[in-house]
C-alpha cells in the first residue's frame, strides 16, 4: 500500500517513550506513520500478519516490549511471548512484504561485563528480560535479511514518572531523593537515541548497533550533574549502595566507529542539550 509519494513506517509499542520519540522525528512529509500499541497483539501470529498485509509498510520499527522493572514480577512465559515471540512475527512478516524491521533491544543481553563490549561479543543475559531480549534478537536475525538490531543503555526523558524528573522535584520542594551510586552506564537522551535509530533506518545499514553516548556515569553522578545544570542544590540526593544492584555496562558503539554514520555526544554533552532544550518543562511549576 502506498500514501501517495510517502513510504510506510509502522511503529508498533507506539504509546512508549522511545516509540514516541522516533514517532515525533520522523520527517511526514517523507513518511506516512502508521502506530499500534495494546490493540495489537504482537504475540499472535495472525493479527500481525493481517495487519500487515493491510497496510504493507516499508519499514517496521519495532518498539513493542516489556518493560525490564516488569519483567521479573510477571509469569516467564508472558515476557517470552511479547519479548521475544513478538519480534519473531514481526519479523516473518517483515520478510514477507520485503519491509526494514529496526528492533529495539537492550544492553541486558550481556547482563554484567567485565569490560566494554561491543556488538561481536558474545551476549550473556541474566535476567528473564534479558534472556527474553536476546532470544527476541535471534528471531529478527534467523527470520529478516532487511534488518536493524539497536542495543542502548539507560535513557531518559522529561516525562513525569522519569528519576531525573523526580530527583528535581526533590530539589524543588526540599524532600530526598535515593540513587544508586554503584550502577554505572552512559545515560542517553531519548532524543539522541530517536535521531540515530532513523539516521540509521535510512541508511540503507543492516545489522546490530549500540547506541549510547560516550563515557560511564553512575546514577547518583547523573542525577548531580543534572540539578547542577539546572542551578539546583543535589543536597536532597542520598546516595544508595545495595550489592545486589551494584554494576557497570558500556556499550561501545564499534558499529557505528566503523561506519562513520553518527559520532555520538558524550554523556555531558547530551545532558547539556537535553537540560538547553526541555529546562522550561523540567522546571515548570505544577
Amino acid at each position: 500500500m502506498s500514501r501517495g509519494a510517502r513510504e510506510i513506517v509502522w511503529v508498533t509499542g507506539a504509546k512508549g517513550r522511545i516509540a514516541q520519540s522516533i514517532i515525533k522525528r520522523l520527517d511526514n512529509l517523507r513518511y506516512a506513520i502508521i502506530t499500534t500499541d495494546a490493540e495489537l497483539d504482537v504475540s499472535d501470529l495472525n493479527a500481525v500478519r493481517s495487519y500487515c498485509e493491510a497496510y504493507r509498510p516499508n519499514y517496521i520499527i519495532n518498539c513493542a516490549g516489556i518493560r525490564r522493572d516488569e519483567c521479573e514480577s510477571l509469569p516467564e512465559s508472558q515476557v517470552y511471548r511479547v519479548n521475544t515471540l513478538g519480534p519473531r512475527n514481526i519479523a516473518i512478516v517483515a520478510q514477507e512484504v520485503d519491509a526494514v524491521m529496526v528492533h529495539i533491544s537492550s544492553d541486558d543481553v550481556f547482563g554484567r561485563p567485565l569490560y566494554a563490549v561491543n556488538e561481536f561479543d558474545m551476549p550473556h543475559p541474566l535476567s528473564t528480560y534479558g534472556k527474553s531480549k536476546l532470544a527476541g534478537e535471534s528471531f529478527v536475525r534467523d527470520l529478516t535479511h532487511r534488518r536493524v538490531i539497536v542495543r542502548s543503555s539507560w535513557v531518559y526523558t522529561a516525562l513525569p514518572d522519569d528519576s531525573l524528573v523526580k530527583a528535581i522535584k526533590a530539589a524543588r520542594s526540599g524532600g530526598v531523593f535515593e540513587v544508586p551510586a554503584n550502577e554505572f552506564a552512559s545515560p542517553t537522551s531519548c532524543a539522541t537515541l530517536a535521531t540515530s535509530i532513523i539516521a540509521i533506518m535510512e541508511s540503507g545499514e543492516y545489522g546490530t548497533f549500540h547506541i549510547t553516548t560516550e563515557g560511564l556515569c553512575s546514577r547518583y553522578e547523573f542525577a548531580k550533574a543534572v540539578l547542577e545544570d539546572l542551578g539546583l542544590s543535589a543536597s536532597c540526593l542520598i546516595p544508595t549502595y545495595n550489592a545486589a544492584d551494584s554494576c557497570r555496562v558500556e556499550l561501545r558503539n564499534l558499529m557505528l566507529e566503523m561506519n562513520g554514520l553518527i559520532t555520538m555526544p558524550s554523556w555531558k554533552e547530551d545532558l547539556e542539550e537535553f537540560i538547553r532544550t526541555h529546562q522550561s518543562v523540567l522546571m515548570r511549576e505544577e
